[in-house]
């Protein structure tokens, strides 16, 4: 248990440090919405016209804030199981339940096939449409299966 523990409070200060990044990131995202300083710097196909800056600074702002969120709150988590021995003993089977395992690497790999099956089909109907939305889409799919070949090459060699 105690190795346990000792890989809780690393996965607690992950949380903490990707919290403090991302609010970090925040402030950066912040800043330069208030000085617009991208729109001084890059051009407007660049940066983003003036009618898409609310949207991508509320993207941005969004996606920094449900970071933080969800590391504040996996970090409570942890610290809350390391206070208290009945919720760290409940997290430690919750995580090494065998079934549970099995239950995500299954999860993985179907959703992975759908993913890319998804991407494909989204990337013929783009190339009605726009030649950038299909470079960018088989682009992603190139990524996200040159990243699955590089995961399958290692867990090969490691197991």
């Amino acid at each position: 248990m105690e190795k346990f523990r000792k890989q809780l409070k690393a996965k607690m200060i992950g949380y903490i440090i990707t919290a403090a990044l991302s609010a970090i990131l925040y402030g950066v995202f912040a800043f330069l919405d208030m000085t617009n300083a991208l729109g001084t710097v890059l051009p407007s196909s660049v940066s983003g016209a003036a009618e898409t800056s609310d949207f991508t600074s509320g993207f941005r702002t969004g996606f920094c804030s449900g970071i933080i969120g969800f590391a504040v709150i996996k970090a409570i988590f942890c610290a809350a199981a390391l206070k208290n021995e009945q919720k760290l003993k409940a997290m430690y089977i919750k995580e090494t339940d065998e079934r549970t395992a099995l239950i995500l690497q299954k999860t993985a790999s179907s959703s992975f096939c759908v993913t890319i099956m998804a991407l494909a089909v989204a990337s013929v109907a783009a190339s009605f449409f726009s030649m950038t939305v299909l470079y960018t889409l088989i682009a992603i799919i190139f990524f996200i299966v040159f990243v699955r070949m590089i995961f399958q090459f290692y867990y090969t060699r490691k197991y």
